[in-house]
């Protein structure tokens, strides 16, 4: 019995869900002044057209040093992007303690260099980077695909404002590093 009304529960709920329209069509604003779909990406329903990406280059070996937390991570963009349109990145290990977790933002600037979109809420990254190593995988911002950036987007930029490290009692967040506004730093 127990089972069959779980089942039944759960089946009601989909088909209310369903019927609703839940989600469907939902609208994000982005920093470009128009909105885009969730479920298609532009106005108009056709996914963005993103330019192709260029992976920066892989860094020298790291030989792991005694850093401040915010001068531990050194991020790579990769060449490929998630569903919403960021590139994927890898994280890079810079200190001699492992991290454990990163709160990141990124930032999407347009050829003139004016910021067009700036992920939200922050991707918390959770694993663990061993001193000198980078992520075991590509890290992806929004790889659900429900905030698509615009296809004007073609500079980028990450940050994080938060850090745990192998032996710290806690995260040590400085929210200042990542505002909602950042100029791009050349």
């Amino acid at each position: 019995m127990t089972r069959t009304t779980t089942t039944s529960t759960i089946m009601i709920l989909c088909a209310a869900l369903a019927a609703g329209g839940a989600c469907k069509g939902k609208k994000a604003d982005d920093k470009s002044g128009g909105t885009t779909s969730a479920k298609a990406g532009t106005k108009g329903g056709a996914a963005p057209s993103y330019a192709a990406l260029t992976a920066d280059p892989e860094p020298a070996a790291i030989t792991p040093a005694d850093t401040a937390p915010f001068e531990s991570v050194k991020f790579r963009q990769l060449a490929t992007r998630d569903k919403s349109g960021w590139p994927t990145y890898d994280a890079y290990n810079l200190g001699t303690k492992a991290i454990k977790y990163i709160a990141i933002t990124g930032y999407a600037y347009d050829k003139d260099g004016k910021q067009v979109a700036r992920s939200s809420p922050p991707l918390s990254w959770n694993g663990d980077i061993a001193p000198g190593a980078k992520t075991d995988w590509a890290i992806k911002l929004d790889d659900w695909g429900e905030k698509p950036i615009p296809a004007s987007a073609v500079t980028f930029q990450v940050c994080f404002d938060s850090i745990k490290r192998d032996g710290d009692a806690d995260s040590i967040t400085e929210m200042s590093r990542c505002p909602q506004d950042r100029p791009l730093v050349k």
